[in-house]
């Protein structure tokens, strides 16, 4: 089984979206670069997203998301439990290149039986 997942959006309106992601491993394998944010499923349907607020709460191994592009931009290596907000610098944007599809994507590293985590993303929809 490797991980049994979770993926919940908790609210998804015109402007702004939330969606939380769960996990929990059973020892035998990690996530590697799953789409967990997919800009196209949202409604309306958006280009990108720019993130406002992401908390988590990992442990026993480092969560590790990025921008989806030819080449993968990480943006955040997660373990342990906090809470950044990014509402300050303008919320944090998908610098990736004009390969970028908009999309977030998750990996673990290290996950042993019984790690876990709990991500919750609030994000803006932005419409290129």
């Amino acid at each position: 089984m490797a991980i049994a997942t979770t993926s919940q959006t908790l609210h998804d309106g015109v402007r702004n979206v939330i969606m939380q992601f769960t996990g929990i491993s059973d020892g035998s394998g990690q996530e590697a670069a799953v789409v967990k944010v997919d800009v196209s499923e949202m409604t309306p349907p958006c280009d990108r997203v720019k993130i406002l607020k992401l908390t988590h709460d990992v442990n026993g191994g480092v969560v590790t998301l990025s921008w989806a592009a030819d080449t993968p931009v990480v943006f955040a290596q997660l373990s342990g439990q906090n809470e950044t907000c990014y509402r300050f610098q303008g919320g944090l944007q998908n610098n990736a290149d004009e390969s970028r599809t908009g999309d977030i994507l998750l990996s673990t590293e290290g996950f042993e039986l019984d790690s876990s985590y709990t991500i919750k993303l609030e994000m803006v929809k932005k419409f290129d």
